[in-house]
């Protein structure tokens, strides 16, 4: 009767099993390392296209109300901006207003005064809308006859800077308005820039 050999059995030694935890330890922190630097970018990239599309959006309302305004006015250090807009329809508390006239486009004349030719709405305070654009805290806040919209909305501040230009026959804005990114300190690489022409303001030529 011959007896079967047992199958040795064979286990790593304590340097292959340290070296292994070694290398597993490694592979691991990598992979978190990489891990937290690639949720870091993706992190910045959403910030800065979302900061991005709010800078977006300060250039349209300001682009419209200054293209639609009779002045512009900004602020010495040229982060508030005030316009001043016609009331395009008649409303009923107008002092021009008929009850067949209440929602009607008011009509346009032409005035002119010192070789300046502009298009009036009516004079009237009660036909003149005041805009005011300005920064609270981390918004952006756009304020017409005392209602307020929040424009824009971040971590850092948005700011605006807005300069009125005349020439030689007509009016208009620049504007520049820049942000902080979370992953630089630099905003120099974030300006957009606007021109808006005032529609209702021509100069003689």
């Amino acid at each position: 009767m011959k007896l079967k050999k047992l199958a040795k059995i064979r286990a790593f030694t304590l340097v292959e099993m340290m070296i292994a935890i070694a290398i597993a330890f490694t592979i691991l922190g990598v992979t978190l390392t990489s891990s937290i630097a690639l949720e870091k970018s993706f992190n910045s990239v959403d910030n800065y296209f979302a900061t991005h599309m709010q800078q977006i959006r300060i250039v349209d309302y300001l682009a419209r109300d200054v293209r639609r305004g009779f002045s512009v006015t900004s602020s010495l250090d040229k982060q508030t901006v005030t316009v001043k807009i016609p009331r395009y329809i008649i409303q009923a508390a107008d002092s021009d207003a008929t009850p067949s006239t209440i929602g009607t486009p008011r009509s346009p004349r032409l005035a002119i005064s010192s070789g300046d030719y502009n298009i009036n709405y009516g004079t009237a305070t009660n036909q003149i809308s005041t805009v005011l654009y300005q920064i609270s805290g981390s918004s952006i806040l756009r304020t017409e006859d005392g209602v307020v919209t929040t424009i824009a909305s971040s971590t850092d501040n948005l700011i605006p800077e807005t300069v009125d230009v005349e020439l030689a026959n007509t009016e208009y804005t620049t504007t520049a308005i820049t942000f902080k990114p979370i992953s630089v300190a630099d905003r120099n690489g974030t300006v957009v820039y606007s021109t808006a022409y005032l529609r209702n303001r021509r100069r003689s030529l």
